[in-house]
């Protein structure tokens, strides 16, 4: 098989993958109750979409992945809102996070 020059991936040889490849998987236990949140942030001129997954139980314990960009704010919003119904375990949203567990002190 020919592969292109032009292409922008390096070529690397197979190798074996290491364990902590696999760690996310081997702890994957906390993903199936977690709350799922979107966040927007724009950055010049594009909406760039983040979902956040947080542990019901550990709030400290959370995975963001940033999804995609968009050219507009509703469009954005509509994706996120659309997403966070598709992912979360519960259809509902009844799976919530505990804010009270973040103590800030302002003095």
């Amino acid at each position: 098989m020919r592969i292109s020059s032009d292409l922008p991936f390096p070529i690397v040889s197979e190798t074996s993958g290491n364990k902590s490849d696999m760690h996310l998987l081997e702890e994957d236990s906390w993903l199936r109750n977690t709350e799922v949140i979107y966040y927007l942030e724009e950055r010049k001129s594009l909406w760039h979409l983040t979902m956040i997954y947080v542990d019901i139980a550990n709030p400290f314990r959370f995975i963001c992945r940033k999804i995609d960009t968009y050219h507009s704010e509703k469009k954005a919003l509509t994706f996120a809102e659309i997403l966070q119904r598709g992912i979360r375990k519960d259809s509902r949203g009844t799976l919530k996070t505990n804010y009270d567990v973040f103590h800030f002190c302002d003095n």
